[in-house]
């Protein structure tokens, strides 16, 4: 039998106490004293019932009894002034009180290696699963070995879930959980029923002398189906970084896929149904789209998602992500005052304030501040996201726009890298990578690459009239006239009443290179003024 507590597991076949999968030292006594009260729970156990258990009659003093139980207590996190697991029953006994979960511990037959639900506790009984999203990382196999649990992947995989569990958006259950479900080889559906989430994580991995091979899955426990697999390749050489450097590729895969999928189901269910989750999910569909309806759709399930959680602040960092970009989009009159800049900053702020730990909001107030021109007080913000989340594509792309902005362009190429890369799951935001990465182009006087980068940008969003003002600009210092009168038509068309104002609020660059954008985009016919 196995019970899970928390983050502990207690295996009575191996006699083990785990504490997130690692081996605690317990003496055998406070261990079958231990299991014994998990197998009674919930009523009171008297001295002489604990004592006919656990001692077999044998007499032992009221004051052995009190350590045994002190000692039960701390081997599983409780002491005697919590007593949130065991609880002093004055005059009575001891009741254990904390909720646990059992599992039966099944031989696996060597005729098939599948275990099905029907061998696990009947009396463990499905959990209703978190508002959030929820991840269970389960064993990666080491293909390439007898012993499936090798170094590297029991090391993967414990780091993985350690990077998820920091994250505040999602629920991650214990490490120690999941690997005694691991153990059972039961399906997927089973294996969500019992631990209580959504989505589950599995990989493969095989290690030869030079390269490290590792396949990746993420299943949806509920529906059954896998919604996202990758194939990572690394050469072998120093087997830490080396570590290191696929777990974060790995991390920034799964919380995109696991986005991506809570988008698709939030459309799936009536509006009216929607949890705060839902919304907040639902208005992420529309965030990084470039139109002024996109982001009040936006805006009006990102206030749906605060109205029903007034504490969630990656829905406040959502609403601020907007309002910059209303400032970015709108071009009415209104557009001229700070109104939306005001908001987004507010609402960033509130974001950080319920949750310091939460990167979206750090980022979003560094984004603001970017398309403000406060570019030393953005990058302490982005900083600061970076340093919650190292993977977070959205600010190695803000803090290339910074270094842009301060001239520092060999910096900017660099987290420009990082951006593309962390990015290339996102198609929907490429195009902001692209867009950068011309206007670095264009910083460096590398006309006909800035050129191909805006092109680039094009096929990833060929809806917003900034880009093809980009374009224009950069085939018309390229020396590419035809093509840049094209595209400064194009920018007319999508916004008859564009300026070179409504195309100068994302230059970034020196006064220089920002002369040398005014200048071509008024030669390839963009109006100066209204």
């Amino acid at each position: 039998m196995i019970f899970t507590l928390g983050s502990y597991t207690i295996d009575s076949g191996t006699h083990e106490l785990l504490l997130d999968g690692l081996s605690q030292k317990i003496e055998p006594l406070i261990f079958k004293l231990l299991l014994f009260m998990l197998q009674n729970p919930d009523r009171v156990l008297s001295r002489d019932e604990l004592i006919k258990g656990v001692w077999k009659s044998h007499v032992i003093s009221d004051s052995a009894l009190s350590a045994a139980i002190s000692a039960v207590r701390h081997a599983i996190g409780d002491n005697g002034r919590k007593q949130q697991c065991i609880k002093t029953v004055s005059g009575s006994g001891y009741r254990f009180v904390a909720a646990f979960k059992r599992i039966e511990s099944v031989k696996v037959p060597q005729t098939s290696s599948l275990v099905t639900a029907q061998n696990l506790d009947t009396s463990l009984k499905p959990i209703v699963l978190p508002d959030k999203p929820s991840i269970a990382v389960m064993d990666f196999i080491d293909v390439g070995t007898q012993n499936q649990q090798s170094l590297l992947a029991t090391g993967l995989t414990t780091d993985i879930n350690s990077t998820l569990a920091r994250q505040p958006h999602f629920f991650v259950i214990a490490r120690a959980s999941a690997h005694h479900i691991s153990k059972m080889n039961l399906p997927a559906n089973d294996v969500g029923k019992y631990l209580g989430v959504r989505y589950l994580v599995y990989a493969n991995v095989k290690q030869d002398s030079k390269r490290i091979h590792l396949t990746l899955s993420i299943v949806d426990a509920v529906n059954n189906a896998e919604i996202w697999s990758e194939h990572f390749d690394r050469a072998f050489d120093d087997i830490f970084p080396l570590q290191y450097d696929i777990t974060n590729t790995i991390f920034a895969a799964i919380e995109s896929a696991v986005v991506q999928a809570e988008m698709n189901r939030s459309f799936l269910i009536p509006t009216e149904n929607l949890s705060a989750w839902e919304n907040y999910h639902r208005g992420l569909w529309y965030i990084d789209r470039t139109s002024l309806k996109d982001a009040e759709s936006a805006q009006f399930f990102f206030k749906k998602a605060v109205k029903q959680d007034s504490r969630f602040s990656r829905a406040y960092a959502g609403l601020s992500y907007i309002h910059t970009n209303r400032r970015l989009l709108d071009h009415s009159v209104i557009a001229t005052s700070d109104h939306d800049i005001i908001k987004s900053m507010d609402y960033a702020q509130r974001s950080i304030d319920l949750c310091i730990s939460e990167a979206n909001g750090y980022m979003s107030l560094g984004r603001v501040l970017v398309f403000s021109n406060y570019v030393p007080q953005a990058l302490g913000s982005i900083e600061k996201a970076l340093e919650l989340s190292p993977n977070n594509a959205q600010s190695h792309l803000l803090r290339s726009l910074c270094d842009i902005k301060s001239g520092k362009l060999e910096l900017a190429l660099g987290s420009l890298y990082i951006a593309e890369r962390l990015n290339f799951h996102s198609k929907t935001s490429l195009f902001q990578v692209y867009m950068t990465r011309s206007m670095l182009m264009l910083g460096m006087e590398k006309y006909d690459d800035a050129a191909y980068f805006s092109g680039i940008a094009i096929q990833h969003n060929s809806y917003y009239f900034l880009i093809y003002a980009l374009a224009a600009a950069c085939h018309q210092l390229a020396g590419k006239r035809q093509k840049a009168l094209h595209y400064a038509a194009q920018t007319l068309h999508f916004l008859p009443n564009c300026t070179i104002d409504s195309c100068q609020r994302v230059m970034s660059g020196s006064k220089k290179h920002r002369e040398l954008f005014t200048n071509a985009l008024i030669d390839a016919g963009i109006p100066k003024t209204g």
